[in-house]
């Protein structure tokens, strides 16, 4: 006969050696914040990066992440131009210039990003 109680099905973990301190715990509420906002702009500039080349979305993810890298900035940095550029905000010279010459690679190679990646 089975008891009226479930079983626990998780192991209760030991309590930790005190409380987190406020400070500690406000820095990384502030650090996963800022990296969900970065996640949360290189998939805005994927996705117009996508619309504009026009690209599939595994392309313009290679294309903002090759740009990235010859600049040698962040791709949270480069996906913030892409989405100033897309509306109409001046972005820095380099970046526009660096942003034209890998989408016209892209665009005029004819391979898509699996034929890459095998490279």
């Amino acid at each position: 006969m089975r008891s009226s109680t479930p079983e626990p099905r998780f192991v209760k973990l030991p309590p930790t050696t005190g409380p987190v301190p406020d400070e500690l715990e406000r820095s990384e509420h502030a650090r996963l914040r800022r990296t969900l906002a970065a996640r949360a702009t290189v998939n805005m500039a994927e996705g117009a990066l996508a619309v504009l080349g026009p690209l599939p979305i595994e392309d313009a993810c290679l294309v903002l992440a090759d740009v990235a890298r010859r600049l040698h900035v962040d791709a949270h940095l480069v996906a913030e131009h892409v989405l100033n550029l897309v509306q109409g905000i001046a972005v820095p010279d380099a970046v526009y210039r660096e942003l034209h010459r890998v989408l016209h690679e892209f665009r005029s190679d004819g391979r898509n990003a699996a034929d890459r990646l095998a490279e």
